[in-house]
């Protein structure tokens, strides 16, 4: 689920989109209008700047590191099975090392799509249509090798959208065989700080 909180006053009139996997609500007087602020985005309740706290407990947080990245700036932890998430199958989780308070500097909904990509693009493009309507944004498109496998056989194909300096990204991974080992390829809505987002780019993998 993304919630997207839109507060132009007093006397709010709430409507309901329902997105394939998402339930958005816009608040407003008359009309839809459009956010900047990447905290007015929710997954499973879940917001940028908010603390994991709020939601798990320090062991579970603990219990759940991914251990994904060889540099050691932000820790990473994967959650399913919790009785937390009503709509993905898969929730991650980033903040910084040694954060005692755990903010969440980047959140991700994953949905599996096993040995299926075809209709994993398919519904990115229909999400990504919709997500376009909803910030009057237009996407950078990308598509290439994903970093984390070294045989360089599997791909991605993001569509990132800028919200101020954050970023808001719907992304297929079509994993290879050998890596199918250990990851599922799968569709990801993803929220990242402007922070987060360099990290990444840096390749820490």
């Amino acid at each position: 689920m993304i919630l997207m909180k839109m507060v132009n006053g007093t006397n709010l009139k709430t409507s309901k989109i329902f997105l394939f996997f998402f339930v958005i609500f816009f608040y407003s007087k008359t009309s839809i209008s459009f956010s900047n602020d990447i905290k007015d985005f929710t997954i499973e309740g879940m917001s940028i700047g908010d603390s994991a706290l709020n939601f798990f407990s320090k062991e579970e947080i603990i219990n759940n590191n991914m251990n994904y990245y060889t540099k050691d700036d932000y820790i990473t932890i994967g959650l399913n099975n919790h009785p937390l998430l009503n709509q993905y199958d898969w929730l991650q989780i980033s903040f910084k090392k040694n954060d005692e308070k755990y903010i969440i500097e980047s959140l991700d909904g994953v949905l599996s799509f096993e040995n299926d990509y075809k209709s994993c693009l398919k519904k990115k493009s229909q999400i990504v249509l919709e997500i376009k309507n909803m910030t009057d944004i237009e996407p950078n498109e990308l598509e290439g090798k994903h970093r984390g496998d070294p045989t360089g056989k599997s791909t991605f194909s993001n569509s990132e959208f800028y919200i101020g300096d954050d970023v808001i990204a719907i992304s297929c991974i079509d994993w290879s065989k050998k890596m199918e080992e250990k990851y599922f390829d799968h569709l990801k809505v993803i929220f990242n700080t402007n922070e987060f987002h360099n990290f990444i780019a840096s390749n820490p993998y």
